[in-house]
């Protein structure tokens, strides 16, 4: 090799490398580097802009701080969470609070809401269930295609109200709120949530009566929101799944019925916040599977695949930041592909991160046909906590009602109860409809059948006048001395 030679291939190596260096990323810096390490080590980390500069500074930071194990710095006992509590030294600690509060936006950017009118294919009707002014329902489904609507409240009592012929009738006295009611052949299960408030506290229960007998399980729960009564593999035998909603400690559970009359438990999920869970054979192999949503941090949509018997395969198939306040979801065929299409609501907003949060709404997410989904529409929805997924216009595609207990009450309250008119199903085209006077209630739970038999689907929304965040004082007001249980609204397409 010559000497020119060389000097060139030095010169172009020196070159080539001055240029992969300047082509590398750059090294973020430490702190990001210990966001991105403890901010990750429970749920998926959320973005710093997604919270505003206060909530971050006194609410999250300090509950944060609650959940790790800061060295060199003094932690009062009474305050600090059970779990998981990965360690950290004071000066890291500091500067992730300071780097956090210095990139957080002073506000967070407000909601440009689409459009909307007022709501004329239904006809609101306000009822009263009974003669208690403040309604306070834990609880609100209709069952067996049928227009007796079964409900439970804070007291413990459940009942069921016949549309038909206007009577009420008592079915069960609780010691604590009902968050779910079983009814199939001649089993009936009672789901008491033990203790409404966040609490550690395994004082939830179930109650079973068969024929004229009513016992307890002997298993106890964390906050039970919602039971699942079905068959799973096929023996003949009905299996429980129950979402324990807990607080930093909740799962979802599998109840086997032994020889016993009892059950057996088996954790499928170890994981708080818990909601609901539907039954589904969602990879077609004859086995029925799971698909489950949790909140509380690990907010997921998670389908748990039967592989052998009441044996199950979890996968985690949408994940969303943990300030998203996940609430429920659909699984309905969209867009008539033949493939499960989940519909999710985000907007729990009774947290430590109480803001207006421009995140919050409704998401369709479109199977990709294995299974996998992705976001194909957003409607922004402050306080967005349940979806009711209907072609209740009966033209061929899907309609929503949507509630938000968690509006923006001064300035736009009439979105704590938004219709979803289906437009154009292909290019996620709809009009936003809404109630003329939609404060008769705080809006919690929803539900839909044809309540006056004339072949066309009504919905009912129960109220939950409970303070969990600032409303104005005239409407909590005018709620606790008001007597209206539900909302009815009648469809008027026949």
């Amino acid at each position: 090799m010559t000497v020119t030679f060389q000097k060139l291939f030095v010169s172009t190596a020196f070159v080539f490398i001055f240029f992969l260096n300047s082509c590398a990323p750059e090294k973020p810096p430490r702190e990001a580097e210990l966001f991105n390490t403890y901010c990750t080590s429970c749920h998926l980390a959320p973005k710093i802009d997604e919270l505003p500069k206060d909530i971050w500074k006194d609410h999250v930071l300090p509950d944060m701080a609650s959940r790790m194990e800061i060295e060199e710095m003094y932690q009062d006992p009474n305050d600090i969470k059970p779990g998981f509590r990965p360690k950290i030294k004071l000066k890291d600690w500091l500067d992730l609070q300071h780097y956090i509060v210095q990139l957080a936006p002073e506000k967070l950017e407000a909601i440009k809401f689409p459009e909307s009118e007022p709501l004329e294919l239904f006809e609101p009707k306000e009822m009263a269930l009974d003669s208690q002014n403040g309604a306070l329902i834990t609880y609100l489904e209709f069952k067996d295609n049928s227009s007796k609507l079964y409900y439970g409240d804070i007291t413990g009592n459940l009942s069921s109200y016949n549309f038909e012929n206007g009577s009420a009738e008592n079915l069960y006295q609780g010691r604590t709120p009902i968050t779910w009611y079983n009814r199939k052949d001649s089993i009936e299960i009672f789901t008491e949530v033990g203790i409404l408030d966040p609490s550690e506290l395994e004082q939830g229960k179930l109650m079973i009566k068969k024929d004229e007998d009513t016992t307890a399980l002997q298993n106890i729960f964390y906050r039970p929101v919602h039971t699942l009564f079905e068959d799973l593999n096929s023996d003949g035998k009905k299996e429980l799944v129950v979402s324990e909603f807990g607080d930093e400690t909740g799962r979802l559970s599998l109840l086997t019925q032994s020889n016993t009359n009892q059950y057996d438990k088996t954790i499928l999920l170890n994981l708080p916040g818990c909601i609901r869970t539907l039954a589904k054979d969602m990879n077609h192999d004859g086995k029925t599977d799971l698909i489950a949503v949790t909140s509380q941090g690990n907010e997921s949509i998670t389908i748990l695949y039967q592989k052998e018997e009441l044996e199950f395969k979890a996968e985690k198939v949408l994940e969303f930041s943990p300030v998203y306040g996940s609430s429920w979801f659909e699984l309905i065929d969209y867009n008539g592909d033949g493939h499960d299409d989940i519909i999710t609501v985000n907007g729990d907003n009774a947290d430590e991160s109480y803001v207006h949060k421009p995140y919050h709404g409704m998401r369709i997410h479109l199977n990709n046909g294995d299974n996998t989904f992705n976001e194909a529409y957003f409607y922004p929805l402050y306080g967005a906590t349940r979806v009711l997924a209907r072609d209740f216009d009966e033209d061929g595609d899907v309609d929503f009602g949507l509630i938000s207990t968690f509006p923006d009450y001064d300035t736009s309250p009439e979105l704590s109860f938004v219709y979803l008119e289906n437009v154009n199903a292909e290019d996620f085209v709809f009009e936003s409809k809404v109630l003329k006077n939609p404060n008769a209630g705080r809006w919690f739970l929803m539900d839909a059948a044809d309540i006056d038999k004339d072949g066309d689907e009504d919905i009912v929304l129960s109220a939950f006048n409970y303070v969990f965040t600032p409303v104005p004082d005239s409407l909590s007001k005018q709620w606790s001395e008001d007597n209206v249980d539900i909302l009815v609204l009648e469809n008027k397409l026949r």
